[in-house]
């Protein structure tokens, strides 16, 4: 006898269902400007790094799913082979997840060694740092190789055919061997210099879908190596100034590399040509150029690239808006860029410099500088002053110590130095309240054009605590603030007065003697932002 199935029944509201289709956008707005782009293993997210967070962005529609907030100015992060596991690196070393924003601390005395992490092989971790390198094992918690040395920096770090690559700026790339690990393999350019010089550094490192391993150097130079890590092709564009020359990122699929560089500027070296079409040989396919470029829609600081079986590469790109203070993801088909034929040359190699047997020294440098700021803390300038009239003179501190402790002084503007920082007055209205007083610190460097200008900082009045507060992502939640609370922000500055050195240039709209003086009122007559 069959069995009857009784079915229960919702009783109907009336109302009618609708089923909606998911929306995808073209750009989303972040918190702050991206560092990098990480696709997830599925393809099916995006994991953003930013400063002091991890962002997991929806690789299909943009969207933003969680943010994952860290301690870390310059995170970084490598998923792990299943179930959406993330190691978190920075100062320490973490584990966490891409579902979750919480993590926890994984070692001890890993600091200098985990500010780059990739997954070199299922269950073993690599970290390189500023104190050296790491080969962490997953299972067991504890390192399997550990190699210390003097204090650099790190530009990049891949995982490819089980080994690890990283780059310290100079002329050679490092392979690491997990099974040989107490020596390690240089990866060069072909044409290199017998003493290369700064500008032959190799500072991004990339891997192409079909596990070629990718170097820029800050030149321009652009070289790429077979999966046994034999030296495929190389090329160096032509005309670059120095500034533009480097590289940012670097992407690449089974035809193009693509090298993202400064000011919006995209580069794509050719690897390999197209094949005539099986079922037509007869015809032969277009030739493709060797070296391309292109303007992007927006300035970019970083990139990734997204192909998925079947489907046409995409390339993912982020960079900062809002004067640098909010940051933009945005999604392109580089088949649709407006691409341009890039000229190419070859690499100019420095001769070694002669021994000196006539015991000639080298020309001492006699550009001033100041050895020594006398005068009251940052922390100790009262917001009258700021809002006072300077009587024509500059407020100088150092570029170095701890921020609010560094010591202002106040000079005559032509009696400013190329290092020293200026302090510059500013009120300042956040997208979200009223305005408030604020301080820009405009850090200079020799003018010599090969050096760039260190970023301006930002300091505001804050509530709670009372007092003035950098304008970081910590020191924002310690407000109780958000950044998209407060940025866009409106500037206004009592002045930019002429000085020395090379610094980097401040919006025009920004310096309104009339507008700092209206802000002023404004906050003094409403009376929310006490000092």
């Amino acid at each position: 006898m069959a069995r009857r199935k009784v079915v229960n029944r919702r009783p109907s509201t009336g109302a009618r269902r609708t089923v909606t289709a998911t929306v995808t956008q073209g750009s989303v707005d972040l918190d702050d400007r991206p560092l990098t782009i990480t696709p997830a293993r599925d393809g099916k997210r995006l994991l953003v790094t930013l400063p002091y967070e991890v962002t997991v962005v929806d690789a299909r529609t943009l969207q933003v799913e969680r943010s994952i907030p860290m301690k870390n100015a310059a995170p970084s992060l490598a998923e792990a082979n299943k179930d959406g596991a993330l190691w978190l690196g920075g100062h320490h070393l973490h584990f966490g997840s891409i579902f979750a924003t919480t993590y926890r601390k994984v070692g001890s005395k890993l600091a200098g060694y985990v500010d780059r992490l990739s997954l070199v092989r299922p269950g073993l971790l690599c970290g390189v740092g500023s104190q050296g390198e790491v080969l962490w094992d997953v299972a067991k918690e504890t390192p399997v190789h550990r190699r210390k040395i003097g204090e650099h920096p790190t530009f990049g770090l891949v995982s490819l055919g089980g080994r690890a690559i990283w780059a310290d700026g100079s002329a050679s790339a490092w392979v690491i061997e997990p099974e040989h690990a107490s020596g390690y393999t240089q990866l060069r350019f072909k044409h290199t210099s017998e003493e290369p010089p700064a500008r032959e550094g190799i500072v991004a490192l990339g891997a192409t879908t079909r596990d070629r391993c990718v170097l820029a150097a800050r030149d321009g130079g652009v070289a790429w190596f077979a999966p046994n890590l034999r030296l495929e092709g190389e090329r160096f564009p032509r005309g670059l100034a120095p500034r533009q020359a480097t590289p940012l990122a670097v992407a690449g699929d089974e035809r193009w590399i693509y090298v993202l560089r400064p000011r919006g500027i995209l580069h794509r070296f050719l690897v390999a040509q197209l094949r005539a079409h099986p079922t037509e040989p007869e015809e032969d396919p277009p030739m493709l150029p060797e070296a391309q470029e292109c303007r992007l829609r927006w300035p970019a600081s970083a990139m990734a690239l997204l192909q998925r079986e079947g489907q046409a590469t995409r390339l993912v790109l982020g960079g900062p808006q809002a004067e640098g203070l909010l940051g933009r993801l945005w999604r392109c088909d580089p088949e649709t860029l407006e691409w341009r034929e890039l000229g190419l040359g070859e690499r100019r190699l420095v001769e070694p410099a002669p021994k000196d047997d006539d015991g000639k020294r080298e020309v001492p440098d006699f550009t001033p500088t100041r050895s020594k700021i006398s005068g009251p803390p940052l922390a100790e300038l009262k917001v009258d002053a700021i809002l006072g009239d300077a009587g024509g003179k500059v407020r100088i501190t150092t570029g170095h110590g701890s921020l609010l402790e560094r010591p202002v002084a106040t000079v005559a503007a032509d009696e400013v130095m190329p290092a020293d920082t200026v302090v510059l007055s500013a009120m300042i209205r956040p997208r979200e309240g009223t305005a408030r007083p604020a301080l820009l610190l405009w850090p200079g460097v020799r003018d010599d054009g090969e050096r760039d200008p260190p970023e301006p900082v930002w300091l505001v009045w804050g509530d709670s605590p009372r007092g003035w507060t950098p304008l970081t992502t910590p020191k924002i939640r310690e407000q109780g603030w958000s950044r998209p609370d407060l940025f866009p922000m409106q500037v206004a500055l009592a002045g930019v007065p002429k000085v020395s050195g090379n610094r980097e240039a401040l919006s025009e709209r920004w310096s309104d003697a009339e507008h700092f003086d209206a802000l002023a009122r404004e906050c003094k007559h409403m009376l929310k932002v006490i000092w």
